[in-house]
């Protein structure tokens, strides 16, 4: 009887650690990122290695702009396990966001060799490249990602401004109108500019 009553609390108590991961979620879902970082907190009191909620406190760091926090989180996921690829693309976005394209190319290289068809790993090469003045690879990372996601509207409006400064207006004009296709907001600023 004394063990059955054990039992009961120990399984009553995950129960409640769980809600408390899920809690997080939803608080996450909501946009309440505060709460939800609260939420993942106290789960990862007694569950310190559960990865899901790792990661995401981290997201909800990032939400609330305490991008150091995030990359804490996103860093000790990677010590539990070191191929969570959504941690190195989440770093990369960090990293891009810091302004600091040097790391965004060792994150998502990181991520590109776990999984060389990640889109969002060579859309995020891109963008660093771009801003570094490789527009050749920064070309070659977008058509990767628009070849492993034929619908990243994101990629063809970026590809779209590496061709403008190629001087490439019509295959760029073409970029800008499948980004407006695929509901991409500022193609419709690209193609007023650039396509007559």
């Amino acid at each position: 009887m004394k063990h059955l009553a054990i039992l009961f609390i120990l399984v009553a108590t995950i129960g409640c650690n769980n809600e408390e991961s899920i809690n997080g979620d939803d608080l996450y879902d909501d946009g309440k990122y505060q709460e939800a970082i609260e939420a993942y907190t106290a789960y990862l009191a007694t569950h310190p290695d559960h990865k899901k909620s790792i990661y995401n406190r981290g997201r909800s760091y990032e939400e609330i702009g305490q991008r150091n926090k995030a990359i804490q989180d996103y860093e000790q996921l990677l010590k539990i396990d070191p191929k969570y690829i959504n941690a190195y693309l989440s770093l990369a976005k960090v990293s891009y966001n810091n302004k600091d394209y040097n790391k965004v190319l060792v994150y998502t290289g990181d991520a590109i060799d776990l999984n060389e068809n990640s889109a969002q790993a060579h859309f995020l090469s891109g963008r660093a490249e771009h801003q570094l003045g490789y527009f050749d690879q920064a070309l070659e990372s977008y058509n990767n990602a628009i070849t492993i996601n034929r619908d990243f509207g994101e990629a063809y409006l970026y590809r779209g401004a590496v061709k403008v400064g190629q001087e490439r207006l019509r295959s760029a004009c073409e970029d800008f109108k499948f980004a407006k296709s695929l509901n991409i907001p500022e193609a419709d600023k690209a193609i007023k500019d650039y396509c007559k």
